[in-house]
């Protein structure tokens, strides 16, 4: 459900936080859900309990995650908007980045080659 890429220069919590929005913005986990454990994901992931705590600490005092001792993590009420707005942000920042691309001089092929080989093992969902 959930991947992080070890040689990107993105620091793994952020890389963490960055899917968990992610899965919220398609629907995948909806306000109220349980959040997967910080020992099953670190597990899974194969990355240090310390580093998902981390990402779910920084969640929680964002508002997009419900701590409830003992019981676990909760997807807060609040994470559907914020994840909507993280996504119009990663849309600017995207529009930038072409801006820049295309001034350096790179063409769309080129610009359109270099998303195609980022895809890696991204789904479809949009």
């Amino acid at each position: 459900m959930l991947e992080i890429d070890p040689t990107s220069p993105l620091p793994i919590n952020d890389q963490l936080k960055g899917a968990l929005k992610g899965l919220v913005t398609k629907g995948l986990l909806r306000p109220g859900d349980k959040a997967p454990s910080i020992r099953g994901l670190a597990l899974s992931l194969k990355i240090n309990p310390n580093t998902v705590a981390r990402a779910f600490r920084e969640l929680a005092l964002e508002g997009f995650l419900d701590t409830k001792r003992g019981d676990g993590n909760y997807i807060a009420q609040t994470a559907k908007g914020q994840a909507k707005e993280g996504l119009a942000v990663s849309k600017e920042r995207l529009a930038d980045a072409l801006r820049l691309a295309r001034q350096a001089g790179l063409s769309w092929d080129e610009i359109s080659e270099t998303v195609q080989s980022t895809k890696g093992g991204e789904d479809e969902t949009r």
